[in-house]
C-alpha cells in the first residue's frame, strides 16, 4: 500500500463537516425556502458521500479479512451499544421521563453505526456478486413497497442507503482520477449551483424529512409506489452527481484539515451531544435565526468549528476509550494473513499499519 491520498481524508472530514452542519440546521427546515434549499441541498450528498467512502474504504485487501470480526466487534459493534446507552440516558434526561432502552432500535446518530456493521457483515456477499450495484438498486428499491420500515437495524436507512456502500465497493482509483482532471473540476461549481437551484425550486415538495434521511417507505410517505420509486430515483441521482462535483472541487494535497479527516467517526459520534443541548437550550426560536442571511452562516460556522474541535488530536486521545473501547484480552487474537514478503519494506509496512488505524470503520 502506497501513501495515504490526502484526498480522501479531505473528503472524509469535509463530508462529515457537512454531515454536521446539516444536522444543526435541520430544525430551520420550515422556516424560509432559502434555508430548507441549504438544507436540503447539503442534506442529500453529504450523508451519501460519506457512506461511499466507507464502501470505498470497506473493500478487500491483502491481509485483511472480508469480515475483521474483531475489528468490527471493537470499532463499530461496542461503540454502538456504548452511544445507544449513552444517546438514550441523554434523551431521557432532556425530555424528563424513563422510557425503555431498546438495543436494536437505533436512538438519533448511533443507526450509522448499526447500519455500517450491518453493511460490513454482508461485503463477501456483495463482492460474490458479478455485477452486486444493480441488485443493490433493486433491493433499495423493493423496499420501498412495505407498509412501514420496521425500526429495528433500521432498516429504512440501512437499506435505502445500501446503494451508495455497494457503490463505494465498486470504485476503483481510476473513478476518483477522472474527477481531477481539470475539465471535469471547472464544472464542479456550476453543478453544485445547479443542484442547489434545483433543491429550491423542489423544496416544499421535499420538506418531508423521510425522503433525504431515508426513514419512510411509500405508505409512511403517503404517495404511491411509483412516486416514491420516481422520487428516490431523483434524489440518487442528485445524491451522485453534488457527491462527485464536491469531490471534484476538493484539494487532493495536503491542508491544514488533512489530518482531521482521520477523527471523521469521532466528529459523528460525537456532533449530537452538545447539538442536542443546544436544540433544549431554546436557541432556535430566537428572532435572529429565522432570516437564512443570519442562521446559516452563524450555525454554519458553530457546526464547522465543532466538527473541527472533535477532530483535533488531544480531543480524539481524551475520547477514545468511549468511541474505540479498548477491549484487550476479550478479543480473540488475529492470525496473520499472509506470509512474510522479503520485499516488503518496514516503511510499507508502517504505512498499512497507519492506514487501518486512521481510516476506523470508515
Amino acid at each position: 500500500m502506497g501513501e495515504r491520498q490526502p484526498l480522501f481524508d479531505n473528503a472524509k472530514f469535509a463530508a462529515v463537516a457537512l454531515v454536521v452542519c446539516a444536522h444543526t440546521w435541520m430544525p430551520l427546515l420550515a422556516y424560509d425556502r432559502t434555508t430548507a434549499a441549504a438544507v436540503l441541498t447539503v442534506a442529500a450528498f453529504s450523508m451519501p458521500l460519506f457512506i461511499t467512502l466507507c464502501g470505498y474504504f470497506a473493500q478487500p485487501r491483502p491481509g485483511r479479512p472480508l469480515v475483521d470480526g474483531p475489528r468490527l466487534v471493537g470499532q463499530l459493534a461496542v461503540p454502538y451499544v456504548v452511544f445507544q446507552l449513552l444517546y438514550n440516558v441523554v434523551g431521557m434526561v432532556l425530555e424528563r421521563r424513563i422510557t425503555p432502552i431498546p438495543l436494536l432500535e437505533p436512538r438519533w446518530l448511533t443507526w450509522f453505526l448499526l447500519s455500517l456493521l450491518v453493511w460490513r457483515l454482508t461485503v463477501p456477499l456483495w463482492t460474490a456478486l458479478r455485477h452486486p450495484l444493480p441488485v443493490a438498486v433493486l433491493v433499495a428499491a423493493a423496499s420501498g413497497a412495505v407498509d412501514a420500515f420496521p425500526p429495528d437495524l433500521a432498516f429504512g436507512r440501512t437499506v435505502g442507503f445500501l446503494p451508495f456502500f455497494v457503490l463505494g465497493l465498486v470504485l476503483r482509483p481510476e473513478h476518483f482520477a477522472l474527477l481531477r482532471r481539470p475539465r471535469v473540476r471547472r464544472w464542479g461549481w456550476p453543478v453544485l449551483a445547479t443542484v442547489a437551484a434545483g433543491v429550491w425550486a423542489a423544496a416544499p415538495e421535499l420538506l418531508e424529512p423521510g425522503w433525504l434521511e431515508y426513514t419512510d417507505s411509500a405508505a409512511q410517505l403517503h404517495v404511491s409506489f411509483p412516486v416514491w420509486l420516481g422520487v428516490r430515483a431523483a434524489l440518487g441521482l442528485v445524491s451522485l452527481v453534488a457527491g462527485a462535483a464536491f469531490l471534484a472541487v476538493l484539494p487532493d494535497r495536503r491542508t491544514r484539515f488533512t489530518a482531521l479527516g482521520a477523527a471523521s467517526l469521532y466528529v459523528y459520534l460525537l456532533h449530537g451531544l452538545p447539538l442536542k443541548l443546544v436544540q433544549a437550550s431554546g436557541i432556535y426560536h430566537a428572532r435572529a435565526l429565522h432570516h437564512w442571511w443570519t442562521a446559516l452562516p452563524l450555525l454554519g460556522g458553530c457546526a464547522l468549528a465543532l466538527a473541527v474541535v472533535l477532530a483535533l488530536p488531544p480531543v480524539v486521545r481524551l475520547l477514545r476509550p468511549l468511541v474505540q473501547p479498548p477491549l484487550g484480552r476479550l478479543l480473540a487474537p488475529q492470525r496473520p494473513q499472509r506470509e512474510a514478503d522479503p520485499d516488503r519494506t518496514e516503511h510499507q509496512d508502517r504505512t498499512e499499519r497507519q492506514d487501518r488505524q486512521a481510516l476506523g470503520p470508515v
